[in-house]
């Protein structure tokens, strides 16, 4: 094998591929990345056991050929290199990369797992990649950590009725996104729990002003962008039923400037206590909310003026779990409506920026003595 190719490309072709490179295994084949040289291009792969990752780059192809070599030890070298032609040729064994006056010379390795990652002949989901990576953005935060409770560790695609819902839930909180969206009628009524850090690879990777095509392909899912496709596998058991979680049945209802909000909850929180899950106390009460925190070092009292409809209220959250919501909500003026002080608050953008676009979120309070 021996081809060209300039640092820059061959850099960002590795940091793709590099994704689907496993950070801590015994299992040598996933720190590889594997090169294959073909006619007028270079096609990176690389697969970790949950996610395989492939992109081209255009190359000028002086022998065909193939190799693998340690993700880590290639990104370091390309990386360190001048944005110069790079000539990358492999001869009995051994792997020569020149770029200007640097000369290394490496040990390929023998063997290599090539993941078969096609893309399945049927006419896939499309969907805006800037649609797409605000709306993983908007939920993957409400994911859980507990593997106990695998369904909750990924991500909801729910096709339904010409929308994407996409469904994040911890037990706490929940994300919610609907996406208008006109699909093939065969994904109808169709849902895929997609663990969430395919879709944050996945997100790091496209750019904002391409397309994602989404393919089923047996129990796994192929996303493809531009020269670059990533197969991920399902998650195969059962999501909770959200639609019965969320009940925005409202007694009081509040408009409140979201940056007002989000800093208010900021400075609170420097005064909560994590033993006691970041407690929040807020108070609305003529057309104020008043945010309170308090521990053993001392407290904070945050007055914020609010447009309030129906009941004065006292109630209390996490204000990680509160501000995490509030800040996913694409607006300048967010909605909360509560029922009362044991009811989840449901979060809404006020004025959101997107028309085909709908995002709630819904958050449980903290319980407190009398």
């Amino acid at each position: 094998m021996k081809l060209k190719i300039n640092q820059q490309e061959l850099m960002d072709a590795i940091n793709i591929a590099s994704k689907a490179v496993s950070k801590s295994t015994n299992i040598q084949i996933h720190e590889l990345i594997y090169f294959e040289a073909y006619q007028d291009s270079l096609t990176l792969r690389a697969f970790d056991g949950e996610i395989s990752i492939k992109t081209s780059k255009e190359a000028l192809v002086e022998e065909e050929g193939q190799m693998a070599v340690k993700a880590s030890l290639i990104a370091n070298i390309i990386r360190k290199l001048p944005n110069e032609p790079v000539i990358i040729e492999v001869k009995e064994g051994k792997i020569n990369i020149r770029c200007k006056l640097s000369d290394f010379n490496l040990i390929a390795f023998d063997y290599f797992e090539k993941n078969d990652l096609s893309i399945p002949d049927l006419r896939p989901i499309t969907i805006g990649n800037d649609v797409l990576k605000r709306s993983i953005s908007q939920t993957e935060f409400a994911t859980s950590m507990d593997e106990t409770k695998l369904a909750l560790t990924g991500i909801l695609f729910e096709l339904k009725d010409s929308k994407l819902n996409m469904v994040a839930l911890d037990g706490y909180r929940v994300s919610l996104k609907k996406i208008n969206l006109q699909y093939p009628s065969a994904y109808e009524a169709s849902e895929y729990i997609i663990p969430r850090r395919s879709l944050i690879e996945w997100s790091r990777i496209i750019e904002d002003d391409m397309k994602t095509d989404l393919y089923r392909k047996d129990n796994d899912l192929v996303f493809v962008s531009g020269d670059t496709s990533m197969q991920c596998k399902v998650i195969d058991k059962n999501f909770i039923d959200y639609r019965n979680i969320i009940n925005d049945i409202a007694e009081t209802t509040v408009i409140v400037d979201k940056k007002d909000l989000i800093n208010s909850l900021d400075r609170a929180q420097v005064l909560a206590d994590s033993a006691r899950a970041n407690l929040i106390k807020i108070e609305i009460a003529e057309s104020k909310m008043i945010i309170m925190s308090n521990s053993e070092i001392g407290n904070v009292r945050e007055v914020i003026d609010v447009d309030q409809k129906g009941e004065d209220l006292k109630i209390a959250f996490n204000a990680r779990y509160m501000q995490e919501g509030v800040k996913a909500s694409d607006s300048s003026k967010i909605k909360l409506n509560f029922k009362s002080s044991l009811n989840p608050c449901l979060i809404y953008p006020e004025d959101s920026t997107y028309e085909d676009e709908d995002f709630t979120y819904l958050v449980l309070p903290v319980r407190l003595a009398d």
